[in-house]
């Protein structure tokens, strides 16, 4: 069995697309959905007991592949291991010895592909009714054949560190990487009900801070408890992070003479 276990979900989505009437293309997306699902949880998995399970063991693959780059910026990059077991004067001297090749989907595909493949799990939606989504044997074959390159992938590569910060706004852990420090990117608040933003600025070698990325925050109508602005959207309902109260954002302005 291959490092991310997919085989069997690959040969029935094989039969599948080999049978070739539409009921059977959908039933390959099926299998297909499953595989990417499993080789991306797999993957982020790795990074170990400092990402809690809880943190993305509900979220669809392109959104833990955005969470896992933030973390590691080449995850979706494709790479080799190889090491060399003899040095002259400090420098790499004689064969190579290859531990094995990592290989993984990019962001763009990923994203692209698994909402392709989840249009055919549900009826054609009323705005695509006069033009609906074509489903052909080749279109779920060339996913197929991306995926099993994927599986043929012989090691898992990960590296990074993870450290734990605070909401200010909600309390709850959030979690940043030693690129996104380095890099004094920018980090977001897991709590849907949450979502504030900070911004990474290094003091130091050692030491950073974080700044909201804005400081707009209202209080809760129910619990007084702030709510974070910045990530709201006109006609939004914010649930409250601590009592659970819902609220209704809508935004607007007007001409002036």
């Amino acid at each position: 069995m291959s490092i991310y276990g997919v085989e069997e979900f690959l040969m029935r989505a094989r039969k599948f697309i080999t049978t070739g009437d539409e009921n059977s293309l959908r039933h390959a997306c099926l299998e297909l959905r499953f595989c990417l699902e499993r080789i991306v949880y797999k993957k982020l998995s790795h990074i170990g007991e400092q990402l809690p399970l809880s943190v993305y063991q509900t979220w669809q693959p392109p959104k833990a592949m955005k969470l896992l780059l933030s973390f590691e910026p080449r995850a979706d990059q494709d790479a080799s291991l190889n090491i060399c077991l003899n040095t002259v004067d400090g420098q790499p001297s004689g064969e190579w010895l290859s531990l094995g090749d990592y290989k993984m989907f990019t962001a763009k595909w990923l994203n692209k592909h698994y909402n392709k493949l989840g249009k055919f799990l549900h009826m054609t939606s009323l705005s695509e009714a006069g033009a609906p989504p074509e489903i052909t044997a080749s279109m779920i074959e060339s996913i197929a054949d991306e995926i099993e390159r994927v599986a043929t992938a012989s090691a898992l590569i990960t590296m990074n560190s993870v450290t734990t910060l605070k909401c200010d706004l909600c309390n709850s852990d959030m979690y940043a990487s030693q690129a996104q420090i380095a890099d004094e990117g920018e980090i977001e608040c897991y709590q849907d009900q949450c979502r504030a933003r900070y911004f990474i600025q290094k003091v130091d070698e050692d030491r950073f801070r974080l700044d909201r990325a804005g400081l707009f925050s209202i209080p809760c109508k129910g619990c007084g408890q702030r709510l974070a602005l910045e990530t709201v959207s006109h006609d939004e309902v914010k649930v409250c992070v601590a009592c659970g109260h819902r609220h209704l954002f809508r935004w607007s302005y007007a001409s002036l003479p």
